[in-house]
């Protein structure tokens, strides 16, 4: 056996041992693990995407972000607001009605309101009085030593004299009044405040009755 034969039949061993079945086993093998890694590579799709979750601090956030000035406010929001303020405000006009009530069932506070409106009235009227001649007959020639000057600024002076006065006695005399009756509505709650309403209705009730006994006493006297 010559050299050239030996080469020939080792060549044609190894073609031989190459099975074509063998070959194509291993290239679907690795075209099927091709295909299971594209699998799983492929994204998952989210578990009820559709469904928008919602968590405490998106709420918290929506709802700081409402109450900013300038924030967009839905329409229940704007209802709820604007009954807040209608609540607000009756509550209080309620208290404010009390406390006027309180003050005028005080007879010291009733006593030096007309004192202090005799004062601004008396200072009014001497600034009209003032503005008057100041318009109708004013002082051309500058000498005040007239009786138009005199008057004039005499009916000024007295202006300011008992205007002031006014304010300086309702700071002193009548503020402490107002001042006492705040702290004590400020103190009543709302069912102490309702029956003090009543009773003042009772107590008026009753005036009025007796002013009508009185009228029919006089009538019959007639």
């Amino acid at each position: 056996m010559s050299l050239r034969d030996t080469i020939e039949g080792a060549r044609s061993e190894v073609t031989q041992g190459s099975n074509p079945k063998n070959d194509a086993e291993v290239a679907a093998t690795k075209k099927g693990s091709s295909r299971k890694s594209s699998a799983n590579a492929k994204p998952v799709r989210e578990k009820a995407a559709s469904v928008r979750t919602v968590s405490k601090n998106s709420k918290k956030a929506a709802a700081l972000s409402s109450s900013l000035p300038g924030a967009k406010k839905t329409k229940e929001q704007k209802e709820a607001e604007r009954a807040e303020r209608r609540k607000r405000r009756e509550e209080e006009d309620y208290r404010n009605q009390a406390f006027t009530l309180l003050l005028n069932q005080n007879p010291d506070y009733k006593k030096s309101d007309r004192l202090w409106w005799i004062l601004l009235g008396i200072g009014f009227v001497s600034t009209l009085v003032s503005l008057i001649i100041t318009f109708v007959a004013p002082v051309t020639d500058g000498n005040y030593g007239s009786t138009r000057g005199i008057i004039q600024i005499g009916s000024l002076v007295v202006a300011y004299l008992f205007i002031i006065a006014g304010f300086v006695y309702d700071w002193v005399k009548r503020r402490p009044i107002r001042k006492e009756a705040e702290k004590k509505i400020a103190g009543m709650s709302d069912k102490k405040i309702a029956e003090m309403f009543a009773r003042e209705r009772k107590a008026e009730v009753a005036r009025n009755a007796a002013k009508g006994e009185t009228k029919v006493e006089k009538k019959s006297q007639k």
